[in-house]
C-alpha cells in the first residue's frame, strides 16, 4: 500500500510536470515572434506544487520519494523556462543531491527550489523563514579578513569570489612572531538568524580543519566549532548549542550558549599549525530550525 502511495505519487508529480511543459509550448507557438513568452505562472505553481507534495512525504519518513519530486521538478524547470532560472545553480544542486543521502539530498533540493522562488517574486520568503548566504549577490561578498598580523604575526588570508560564484577562503599561515591564524568574517544584521538552531555549510577544500565562529557584534570573542573541509562537496550541520565561547584564544567551558537572535557576525577561521598554502570553497551556508530527518 505504501509503495503504491508514493508510485502515485511520483506519477502524479511527473504529469504535471510535463502538462505544464506542453502548455508552455503550445502558448509559446501560438504568441509573435517579437513577444516573449512569460511562463513565471508556470515556475510558480511548480514549484509550489513539489514542495506541496514533498513536505508530506518527507516528514511522513519517505525522504526518498520526497527527493525524486523535487528532483523531477527542478529537471521540467530547466526544460520548462532555462532563460528564467539559474541552471548552472540548479545543475549543481542536483549533482550535490546524487551524492548526497536521501534526506540531506531532499534538503539540499528544496533550498533550491525555495531559492528560485524567492529569485522570481520579491514578496516570496521561503517556508521556514530561512537565512542563506549563497554568494550571488554584493552582499554575501562582504567579507573581510581578520588574520594574525593584528598580534604581530605575518599569516595571510583572504576572501573573493570564484567564477562559478562560489565563496572561496585562501592563503597560508606562518607560525613566526607567535602567529599561525588566519580568519575570514562577515557582518549578520541583527535577528536575521532568531529561532535558528544552527547553520548548513555546503564546502569542499584540501582536508584541513577549520572552524566556524559566531559572535554578537562587535564582541571580542566568538563561539567556535571545528570541522574538516572535504576534497568533495559536502554539507556539515553546526548546532548553535555545540559550539563553545572563545576569547583570545582561550575557552571559556561555563559560558552559556550563544542563540540565533544574538548573532550579529558569522566567519571562517584556521589555525591548525600547518604552514603549506590552505584554501575552503563555500558553496552556501543556511540556517535551520529542526534536527536533521525531522519536518520540513
Amino acid at each position: 500500500m505504501q509503495f503504491r502511495y508514493i508510485s502515485t505519487v511520483l506519477f502524479e508529480r511527473t504529469t504535471i510536470a510535463l502538462l505544464l511543459l506542453a502548455v508552455s509550448t503550445t502558448f509559446a507557438q501560438s504568441g509573435t515572434e517579437t513577444e516573449p513568452t512569460d511562463t513565471s505562472g508556470e515556475i510558480q505553481l511548480l514549484i509550489e506544487e513539489a514542495i506541496g507534495l514533498g513536505v508530506p512525504l518527507y516528514n511522513a519518513g519517505q525522504a526518498e520519494a520526497c527527493l525524486s519530486i523535487y528532483r523531477v521538478a527542478l529537471r521540467a524547470l530547466l526544460l520548462l523556462a532555462p532563460e528564467q532560472i539559474d541552471g548552472e545553480a540548479v545543475e549543481r544542486a542536483l549533482s550535490a543531491a546524487a551524492e548526497e543521502s536521501p534526506t540531506r539530498g531532499a534538503w539540499t533540493l528544496r533550498y533550491m527550489l525555495d531559492e528560485l522562488l524567492q529569485t522570481g517574486s520579491t514578496t516570496y520568503m521561503t517556508a521556514d523563514n530561512l537565512f542563506r548566504i549563497d554568494f550571488n549577490t554584493v552582499e554575501d561578498a562582504k567579507w573581510y579578513p581578520v588574520n594574525d598580523n593584528v598580534m604581530g604575526g605575518i599569516s595571510r588570508g583572504n576572501f573573493s569570489l570564484t567564477e562559478n560564484r562560489t565563496g572561496e577562503f585562501l592563503g597560508q599561515l606562518s607560525m613566526q612572531n607567535n602567529g599561525g591564524f588566519s580568519s575570514i568574517r562577515t557582518s549578520i544584521d541583527n535577528g536575521r538568524l532568531a529561532g535558528s538552531a544552527g547553520v548548513d555549510l555546503r564546502v569542499r577544500g584540501d582536508g584541513r580543519e577549520y572552524t566556524l565562529l559566531a559572535a554578537p557584534s562587535n564582541m571580542r570573542g566568538s563561539w567556535q566549532q571545528k570541522f574538516i573541509a572535504p576534497e568533495q562537496w559536502q554539507t556539515i550541520r553546526i548546532p548553535f548549542a555545540t559550539m563553545e565561547l572563545s576569547v583570545r584564544g582561550m575557552k571559556r567551558p561555563f559560558a552559556p550558549s550563544i542563540t540565533g537572535k544574538d548573532i550579529g557576525m558569522l566567519g571562517f577561521l584556521i589555525a591548525d599549525k600547518q604552514t603549506r598554502p590552505f584554501r575552503m570553497e563555500i558553496d552556501w551556508i543556511q540556517s535551520y530550525t529542526n534536527e536533521v530527518g525531522s519536518a520540513q
